[in-house]
């Protein structure tokens, strides 16, 4: 679909800015309220874009952060294979993220330790084969420790539509103080009342409720929903994003790389400056010498354009090992799994805390 000069702006200020309301981001923007509104309207009826309440997955006790994929023998279009893939990650409750390229497989999971990730691991690996979609010796599974690793993208589109649209980055002046908001983060979600647990798991069983409905759900007040989840997004136990449909904005290339390198001396220690250089990926993670990234392009001259710039900060940051795997899929052949569902994640933190 085509978007006019203001659809383009107001999708990105809603990306952007999740948290502001239609009055303060129309100011942000400087779009009029009506005109935002209406627009807002009309893509959340048409499914481009939608709303998602998630946990901040840093100040959990988890441990491990796995990046898995792995090719199929066979592209995934029937529905017996796409309902096998979903019975089988709904019975792994560490997958939080699980999507299909075609016929590549790549899920994202957490876990407490080593032993609880081989044990998912096999068992993924043994449902595949049972299915007949295992290709023995194509899988990539990285393993990223939560405490030494960076995510600075979890599924946040911002710097894709920012480069699409021509849009000037813009940061966030607050980026700075984030260890100390998350360090506040930690503190609050292993002090929660029980009261404070039951609403926490609410909002993210039902995201797109209005706190009256979580609240008849809940069988508490609607106040006490509202007082609960804005001082859970204020201390950044919870975080509000917006997802948008890819497939629907044009976008004719999906890029999956994974890296492996060495750090220079006296360099960061999470991850190379990438922002600087605006690449549009939605989902990155550092480790201590690996890396793996999801990134969205129009056309194939600005994906070369970005993999030089890539390199090329990589090269500043780090001596690397070899060239960097780099896969490209059809965005239209993309089939969503499971996307940031963490209420299992959460229960299981919670009860034993």
């Amino acid at each position: 679909m085509k978007l006019s000069k203001n659809e383009k702006v107001i999708l990105w200020g809603l990306v952007r800015y999740p948290m502001l309301n239609d009055r303060q981001l129309s100011d942000k923007i400087r779009v009029r309220m009506s005109t935002l509104n209406a627009i807002k309207n009309k893509m959340k009826r048409m499914g481009l874009i939608y709303d998602r309440i998630v946990p901040n997955v840093e100040i959990m006790d988890y441990e491990i952060l796995s990046v898995t994929w792995t090719t199929l023998s066979r592209s995934i279009k029937k529905s017996p294979d796409i309902e096998s893939l979903k019975n089988m990650f709904n019975d792994h409750s560490n997958t939080y993220t699980a999507m299909v390229f075609g016929d590549t497989l790549f899920f994202l999971s957490l876990y407490k330790n080593y032993t609880g990730y081989k044990i998912s691991e096999n068992d993924i690996m043994e449902q595949l084969k049972k299915h007949g979609l295992l290709v023995e010796g194509r899988i990539h599974s990285t393993l990223y420790p939560i405490a030494i690793s960076s995510l600075p993208k979890n599924f946040d589109y911002t710097s894709v539509l920012e480069r699409a649209f021509g849009i000037k980055p813009v940061r966030d002046p607050k980026e700075k103080d984030r260890n100390m908001m998350r360090i506040k983060a930690k503190e609050k979600i292993h002090h929660l009342s029980k009261k404070e647990k039951i609403i926490l798991k609410g909002i993210l069983e039902a995201p797109d409720l209005p706190d009256n409905k979580i609240a008849s759900m809940l069988d508490t007040t609607r106040q006490a929903v509202a007082r609960h989840k804005k001082e859970l997004l204020e201390l950044g136990v919870i975080k509000k994003t917006r997802v948008i449909d890819y497939g629907k904005l044009g976008f004719n290339i999906l890029c999956l790389v994974e890296g492996f390198y060495e750090k220079n001396e006296g360099v960061r220690e999470t991850g190379p400056d990438v922002e600087k250089l605006h690449l549009p990926s939605f989902f990155a993670v550092y480790g201590g010498s690996e890396t793996t990234s999801l990134s969205l392009f129009k056309d194939f001259k600005q994906f070369t354009q970005s993999r030089e710039k890539y390199t090329e900060a990589l090269k500043e940051y780090c001596q690397i090992r070899s060239e960097p795997s780099i896969n490209l899929f059809s965005p239209s052949d993309t089939i969503t799994i499971k996307h940031q569902e963490y209420l299992p994640l959460i229960k299981n933190f919670l009860d034993e805390n």
